[in-house]
């Protein structure tokens, strides 16, 4: 069984790491990741409509991919080498962190002018392990005055710029943060650059954060594009490189996106808002086609787990589905034939777009890994098949956890061997189906689906050994029965109330702390 990832504008989380100074100051900030499962989610008993499986070809060689974790520093992976650019300004009186007024802000989300008594925080996000102190240089535009907080300490200051010294030691809620103090309304401060001292100016991703993408062959992007959020995309208000920070409402940038997946040699996946209009829709296409290296293959897919009632664009999508009368009653199936419309008018842009190196794009509708009946509704649709390449589910390894305590360990993991084979048995069902109507299967999601409130369980169950063979059992599975692309979720972020679902918890954890992690080098470095 699947579950929803919270959308970063709704769920609200207190205790993350680097949060340690909003927490004390009253504040917040959205996560983005997974959270427990909902109770709508699993398959409603009943006869299945299932059809005989066909005598399926060989499994295709498994190509692992990566889902990124939200840009938000407390995800605790440096990615831009500019150490901001995964946050965004607060506003302070001195009596703890809000949002910061929008009005204040200039096109480009650089900080206009200060309000008396008003300084505006800006969280930083921490540099890899090995934890050690650093010397960061920082340069800026403007005139004005900074500070900083935290493990953040202000050095020798030069003209539009200063030196500053980092100290983590790898505590959970351990942060930094710069702070402006004092900006000029006819000269305010901008273009903020805060970088590693030995770290060249042009330099774009930190090379720690490249090298750990570059062992995967796709990068899925749905946490970079906010897509759980379900906004109104607008080309025009799109986040550029040049923006302030790439974690506004509109995600990150689609060059860095495609420039990070040119570096990395992987293939994209992105996904297309669920409220894009065709004139948005043929813009990414176009910039993701101009600007891709032509040896990559661009994966794309329209929102995300639209059959999932967490999600506001699944819950949109019923609405719409029902007020065009579709589904002959059935909510869920309205739900579905409304996907399966909004599906076709994207990609029939896409392969436009695409039309001279059509070979280089896959075209993906996704659906629930529990419920093939669903994968059946979008492809006998219309002419769904014309305009997809493969369909997607996410077979993770689900447990249910509830009335298990730190007690209850080794029966958990006595439940892994049971609850890999129920979830890659309904994956075998919809490769079945792919088979049986031409097309590819995929799991745009996969991996562990341990969610528990209790954090003493939760972190004895993500750091004990045997999650390397839970993983390695689940992958050599998976190629042998499955095959192809599995894309796990996700790269980096610390345990939490909302689940676990980072391969290593902080960037640059020793292999010997982080078994998932582990368990995943090793069943790359077999294939190599």
């Amino acid at each position: 069984m699947t579950s929803a990832r919270s959308a970063d504008s709704r769920s609200k989380v207190r205790g993350a790491a680097a949060l340690f100074m909003l927490l004390a100051l009253g504040g917040s900030i959205a996560l983005a990741g997974r959270v427990a499962p909902a109770n709508d989610l699993r398959r409603p008993e009943g006869p299945s409509t299932e059809r005989a499986a066909p005598s399926l070809p060989a499994p295709e060689p498994t190509r692992l991919g990566i889902n990124l974790f939200g840009l938000a520093t407390f995800n605790r992976q440096q990615v831009f080498s500019n150490l901001i650019l995964q946050s965004e300004w607060f506003s302070s009186s001195g009596e703890g962190w809000s949002a910061f007024p929008a009005a204040q802000l200039d096109a480009q989300g650089w900080v206009r002018f200060l309000e008396p008594g008003q300084t505006a925080p800006r969280p930083i996000v921490l540099p890899p392990a090995p934890f050690r102190r650093v010397a960061v240089r920082c340069g800026y535009e403007g005139r004005g005055r900074i500070e900083a907080g935290g493990v953040a300490r202000i050095g020798e200051r030069m003209d539009h710029g200063f030196m500053m010294d980092l100290a983590p030691t790898g505590g959970e809620d351990e942060g930094a943060w710069i702070e402006l103090v004092e900006t000029d309304p006819s000269d305010p401060v901008r273009r903020i650059d805060c970088r590693l001292a030995d770290r060249p100016d042009n330099e774009r991703f930190s090379p720690e954060f490249l090298s750990f993408t570059k062992q995967f062959r796709i990068i899925r992007f749905l946490d970079w594009q906010r897509t759980n959020d379900n906004g109104v995309a607008r080309w025009s208000e799109r986040t550029l490189p040049q923006s302030a920070t790439q974690v506004g409402p509109a995600g990150a940038s689609i060059e860095d996106m495609v420039d990070l997946a040119n570096q990395s040699g992987a293939d994209p996946w992105f996904l297309m808002p669920y409220q894009a209009d065709a004139a948005y829709v043929r813009a990414f296409a176009r910039l993701v086609h101009d600007r891709i290296d032509p040896a990559r293959t661009v994966h794309v897919e329209l929102g995300n787990e639209v059959w999932n009632s967490m999600f506001d664009a699944a819950r949109q999508a019923r609405r719409e589905g029902v007020a065009l009368g579709l589904g002959n009653g059935d909510p869920m199936r309205a739900q579905m034939l409304r996907y399966a419309r909004k599906v076709r008018e994207a990609m029939q842009i896409w392969t436009d777009v695409f039309s001279d190196r059509r070979e280089r794009l896959v075209r993906v509708a996704a659906t629930q890994n529990a419920w093939p009946e669903l994968a059946t509704i979008i492809l006998e649709d219309g002419d769904t098949l014309r305009w997809i390449d493969a369909i997607a589910t996410a077979p993770y390894i689900w447990v249910k956890l509830d009335g298990i305590g730190v007690r209850d360990i080794d029966q958990v993991f006595a439940m892994g061997p049971a609850a890999i084979d129920a979830s890659l048995g309904d994956a075998l069902k919809h490769r079945a189906l792919a088979v049986r109507h031409g097309k590819a299967y995929l799991a745009y999601e996969g991996g562990q689906h341990f969610v528990t409130p209790d954090l003493e369980l939760a972190r004895k169950l993500q750091r004990d050994p045997r999650m390397t063979d839970l993983y390695k059992n689940y992958l050599t599975q998976w190629e042998s029965r499955i095959g192809g692309d599995m894309v796990l979720y996700a790269s980096t972020a610390p345990i939490g109330s909302y689940g676990a679902w980072g391969l290593q918890e902080y960037a640059g954890q020793p292999l010997d702390q982080a078994p998932k992690m582990l368990a995943v080098q090793r069943f790359l470095a077999a294939r190599r």
